[in-house]
């Protein structure tokens, strides 16, 4: 009985005794997963937004972190058949190569024969490197699956409904063609694009029942007919599987939460655990603009919305449960990291509202909103205030969009400007008592001075309001996405900033680069990164004095004519990276 049918028959309910026994397997799975890190040297600025977890390679690997836990065929012989606070310690988050050490330390403790590493576009180069150090310490003894939004990007189908190996499509990027053409070494013996979660259960199930190195065999092991929408390479033996696109049932997949536990508390939340949980509607978002790398035409369209609001129900309850358990008397929040919270469907956001309203749960929590849909659901941003909705995060970008040639998501504007709409955002979640976060991205065409005078309206709206109470910075890259005429020349195989001053100060941001600037745009200068950084300090300075000062309850700051109530807590969160 295969992995798939086996799972399948425990989830619906037959008894153990009707269930074939399956042999012991020839190897224990030994697996370690691991984010490849983003810059060449350097950690992240104190004041920088950023996730402590793996958030995205939690869920690309809790199908079979799943199947460990419940002692399911292979998996549940593996290492990571532990309890939820240990299966943690086989999971490595990388930030630059100074954590390369670490990385050795879990290769040389474990002696993984099964590597899953993901990585975005800026982790290539430390994909390379931690993959060369793995091979050198172990060789043909560990078998290294590379995936990650990077690969989904670089490996696709033209069509997605022609799903053949001769469709598959190859950036100049692509790991498997760098491989083919000898530009890096043989170093990933499976890269994976697209969804991993049963096709990584899979793998470890076929490397448990094979001698070391047999490649070939793998692939003979991993049938089209595995859920998911995803392509196998396997360069060394220059052979490529691709899915038929059978679904993945993500309603019975259960969350990280319940599988990983909880670690991170952001203090928006008033010090309470914070679980990362997800409605699972797509990978992408469901607008378009054209300097996003979550734009609708690269990551595909949203899938499943109707489960949707039982999906993140399900999260959020199981997730309160989970840091009940853990951390009594601590209090649950959790943070949606969808694009979009629920798509910003009417319809989805009304559904999960009545299933909280008939079932509360014990548990705040924030999300992901545009302007727009914010001011044209005022009423269901109200009922979700109502309902736990305690942090609102939005992309503001620019105060000038038509400065980088528009958005997508900008739809309202023939009725005010972009800053106007966002002041009257600020104004709706403050007076739903919900603080609001922005997201700030430099380096799409803007001039300097337009940055400047964005970083000082919000500092003036800081202290005049309370709000916003998160900054989050990045600086525009270019990705491959897929067939885009931008980066088809680029192999991805520069560190995205060098060592030097430019690499200091880039560590306040998220995501940034000198190497990789949007086509058409300048590379970033250091006196206008300096420029930034200096306004960002300024805001943090004010933010912590008005924290400092403020009790937590009943706020009311004015904001024009009108006044309403804040939350002044302060969030660190910028959930990394990989899909696997």
């Amino acid at each position: 009985m295969d992995l798939i049918a086996s799972h399948a028959q425990a989830a619906s309910g037959i008894a153990p005794e009707a269930v074939p026994a399956r042999p012991l397997p020839l190897h224990k799975i030994r697996a370690i997963a691991v984010s490849a890190p983003d810059w060449i040297s350097g950690v992240k600025s104190e004041n920088a937004l950023n996730s402590t977890d793996p958030a995205s390679l939690f869920n690309a690997c809790r199908y079979a972190a799943d199947l460990a836990r419940r002692k399911v065929g292979a998996w549940g012989h593996s290492n990571w058949a532990t309890p939820n606070s240990a299966v943690r310690e086989h999971f490595l988050l990388m930030y630059s190569l100074e954590d390369m050490d670490r990385f050795k330390s879990l290769i040389t403790s474990q002696r993984p024969n099964l590597l899953l590493l993901g990585a975005m576009t800026l982790c290539m180069p430390g994909a390379v490197e931690c993959a060369k150090l793995a091979k050198d310490l172990l060789g043909d003894e560990i078998l290294i699956v590379f995936g990650g939004r990077h690969v989904t990007e670089t490996i696709y189908l033209q069509n997605e409904r022609v799903r053949l190996p001769s469709t598959v499509c190859h950036h100049y990027g692509s790991p498997s063609r760098l491989m083919r053409t000898c530009e890096i070494p043989p170093i990933f013996d499976i890269v994976i694009s697209g969804e991993a979660e049963h096709i990584v259960a899979e793998i470890g199930s076929a490397l448990s029942s094979l001698p070391p190195g047999e490649l070939t065999s793998i692939a003979n092991r991993l049938q089209p007919n595995i859920p998911g929408y995803w392509i196998a390479d396997f360069p060394s033996i220059n052979r490529t599987i691709v899915s038929k696109g059978i679904p993945i049932c993500y309603d019975d997949i259960p969350s990280s939460a319940s599988i990983f536990g909880v670690s991170a508390s952001f203090s928006v939340f008033d010090g309470r655990m914070t679980a990362h949980v997800f409605s699972d509607t797509g990978r992408g978002c469901v607008y378009d603009c054209t300097f996003c790398s979550e734009r609708r035409t690269v990551t595909g369209g949203i899938q499943n919305i109707k489960g949707a609001p039982r999906r993140l129900y399900r999260q959020l309850k199981e997730a309160a449960f989970v840091m009940a358990r853990d951390y009594p008397g601590r209090g649950a929040s959790a943070f949606v990291e969808d694009s979009i919270f629920l798509s910003g469907s009417p319809a989805a956001i009304s559904q999960f509202c009545e299933l909280v309203e008939h079932e509360p749960i014990d548990i705040i929590f924030g999300g992901q909103f545009t302007i727009d849909q914010i001011l044209r659901r005022k009423k269901l941003i109200e009922r979700l205030g109502r309902n736990g909705l305690r942090y609102v995060f939005v992309g503001l970008e620019t105060f000038e969009p038509e400065e980088i040639g528009g958005m997508s998501k900008d739809l309202d504007n023939k009725t005010c400007s972009w800053q106007d709409r966002f002041a009257e955002v600020l104004r709706t979640l403050g007076e739903a008592g919900i603080s609001c976060g922005c997201a700030l991205l430099f380096g799409l065409g803007e001039r300097h001075a337009s940055r400047v005078a964005l970083l000082n309206v919000l500092i003036d709206y800081l202290g005049r309001t309370g709000q916003p109470v998160v900054l989050s910075a990045n600086w525009a890259v270019q990705h491959p996405l897929r067939n885009t005429p931008e980066s088809a020349d680029e192999d991805y195989l520069r560190w995205g900033t060098p060592k030097g001053p430019l690499l200091d100060a880039f560590h306040r941001f998220g995501e940034a680069s000198l190497e990789y600037p949007l086509a058409g745009v300048a590379p970033p200068v250091l006196s206008e990164v300096k420029d930034i950084v200096a306004l960002l300090d300024k805001f943090e300075a004010i933010n912590a004095k008005i924290k400092f000062n403020r009790p937590r309850s009943d706020r009311s700051f004015p904001l024009g004519k009108r006044s309403f109530t804040v939350n002044t807590c302060h969030q660190r969160h910028d959930i990394r990276r990989e899909q696997l």
